[in-house]
């Protein structure tokens, strides 16, 4: 039987491209189809005889050669297993389009943060398997990170109980909230504001910034506010500016008490809009900001002489480099959450950080997928972490080593011979290209003894500053979804956001005008389905 691919894969399409395949009743459990015989539950090596695992991602950013890495290498020794890998150098979803179109899956799809609507769509179409038996019989880390926080497990598992992928979890207080706004110390110092704490104070604050010349060149260059191309997101302007209107998310919708509401067509969040779309027609805010990549960004943080005041981010270096010449990635400062104009003040997080997104999925065509289970198992041991993802230099901490709190440490991390900065191309390790965990209390624990421990104890005041305005189950970024919903939810939702990225962006720019197109762009959601995306997202909402 042949179905409409289009619609499945509406939610995470970049290029519309309609395809068509056939389906396999919702993939299998995990049974080999294989003959390899594998170790014992966290035994090594995985297989005695040479086996080969294909993975299908995007090539990493920071690593200059994956297939001759030092990590890579050593890793294939451990196990016993080869990867092949099948790398992407263009537009990953994109590809993975093609990758479905062709029906050749590779044996696991690795980075494409699919959230669970998306598993659960590729799962019905027989694209991934349930790994639930699989995680049963040889997880090891996996069941371990389950227990120690179960409110991982909860976001991982769908409604039936299905395992369709796993995440990569970096909990540490950097994350925790990550809609934070940065703004340049030096230049509150010199003009001698205090930090803003209403979106009034944040207005006057841009105003200055912009008319005072606080660089003290004699030019007008300042950049008051700039942001990235992540409506939505941490790095986008509105995700912290709106979330002192309304409860502010990427697809609109969130749990109110029980109920589900659309935010960007509300009255709260028309007042929102009109608030950035002052701060943009007063030049406020860089023209670029709904295009801008982090390159762009990051040059502005960067200049030699400042010009960037503030900037959106969970932590500096997301506009700035650690450990650069400028120092200035420990010269912004977090400022808390603004107070709105009818005392709303909160923290919502943008999803990026949520545990139901898979790194991991095993597909339909794997001969072998205990070993695939097997060797992605160890990536959440505490000896995969100092390994692969922690910065150099890191190891167990010693008795009489403190962490943030001030309390007996887990982590430690040494000065190294390096002269490489944080995010250079290096071949030795893998980074945040490995899956892996690192908690939340590990990462407070944490003795920090590099030159980069201000940046962190930076990152760590701006945690604690954030920690009381947070506001968690409230917006919905993604939930598990009844198999029959799952290919109209992610149609609707694909074309909500697209409305919502364009309207709110209109409206801010100016290309549109509150007053005279605002009945229009609500209507449109309306004529998108705004409905049925809501009711489906209610029945969510009614079993919790």
């Amino acid at each position: 039987m042949k179905k409409n691919w289009k619609r499945i894969c509406a939610g995470v399409m970049v290029a519309a491209m309609a395809v068509t395949f056939v389906a396999c009743g919702g993939g299998n459990n995990g049974e080999s189809k294989g003959s390899v015989a594998v170790s014992g539950v966290n035994e090594f090596p995985i297989v005695q005889e040479p086996t080969t695992l294909s993975i299908f991602c995007a090539k990493p950013y920071s690593v200059s050669d994956i297939e001759t890495n030092d990590f890579t290498k050593w890793y294939e020794e451990k196990t016993g297993v080869k990867v092949q890998w099948d790398l992407i150098n263009g537009d990953a979803r994109q590809a993975l389009n093609l990758k479905l179109a062709s029906e050749d899956y590779s044996d696991v799809f690795y980075g494409f943060w699919l959230s669970r609507s998306e598993q659960a769509a590729y799962h019905n179409q027989g694209v991934l398997i349930d790994m639930t038996d699989l995680v049963d019989k040889h997880g090891y880390y996996i069941k371990e990170m389950f227990e120690s926080n179960p409110y991982i497990e909860e976001h991982v598992r769908h409604t039936d109980n299905k395992v369709l992928g796993l995440p990569t979890l970096n909990m540490g207080f950097s994350n925790d909230t990550e809609s934070k706004m940065w703004v340049y110390k030096p230049w509150l110092d010199k003009l001698n504001l205090k930090v803003p704490e209403t979106t009034e104070e944040f207005y006057e604050m841009l105003k200055a910034f912009k008319t005072q010349d606080p660089n003290g060149n004699g030019k007008a260059d300042e950049v008051p506010l700039a942001g990235r191309n992540a409506r939505g997101l941490q790095t986008g302007i509105d995700n912290y500016l709106m979330s002192a209107f309304t409860t502010w998310g990427r697809y609109g919708i969130y749990n109110d008490n029980g109920t589900v509401k659309f935010a960007p067509i509300s009255e709260d969040a028309k007042e929102g809009i009109k608030y950035m779309h002052k701060l943009y027609e007063e030049g406020l805010i860089h023209p670029e900001s709904f295009v801008m990549d982090r390159a762009r960004v990051t040059a502005l943080g960067e200049n030699d002489v400042p010009i960037l005041g503030a900037a959106p981010g969970k932590w500096t270096i997301q506009f700035t480099v650690g450990g650069s010449s400028t120092n200035r990635s420990n010269e912004f400062v977090a400022i808390p959450p603004l107070k709105g104009p009818k005392g709303v003040q909160q923290t919502t997080n943008s999803g990026d950080t949520d545990p139901g997104l898979s790194m991991f999925s095993i597909t339909s065509t794997c001969e072998n997928p205990e070993v695939a289970i097997k060797w992605a198992d160890w990536f959440y041991s505490q000896e995969a972490y100092l390994k692969t993802k922690a910065n150099e230099g890191t190891r167990l901490a010693n008795e009489g080593e403190t962490g943030f709190d001030g309390e007996q440490a887990t982590l430690a991390i040494d000065p190294v011979d390096s002269s490489q900065v944080f995010g250079a191309v290096q071949n030795n390790r893998w980074l945040d290209f490995a899956l892996g965990y690192l908690s939340l209390e590990d990462s407070i624990k944490t003795a920090n003894h590099t030159i980069d421990l201000p940046r962190e104890k930076n990152a760590y005041e701006a945690y604690k500053m954030y920690a009381p305005y947070r506001k968690d189950g409230l917006v919905l970024h993604d939930f598990p979804i009844p198999t029959e919903d799952t290919a109209e939810f992610l149609e609707l939702r694909a074309n909500i956001l697209s409305a919502i990225d364009s309207g709110v962006v209109s409206f801010i720019i100016g290309e549109k005008s509150i007053e005279k197109d605002w009945d229009a762009y609500v209507q449109n959601f309306y004529n998108l389905g705004l409905e049925r995306f809501i009711e489906i997202a209610q029945n969510y909402v009614d079993t919790l």
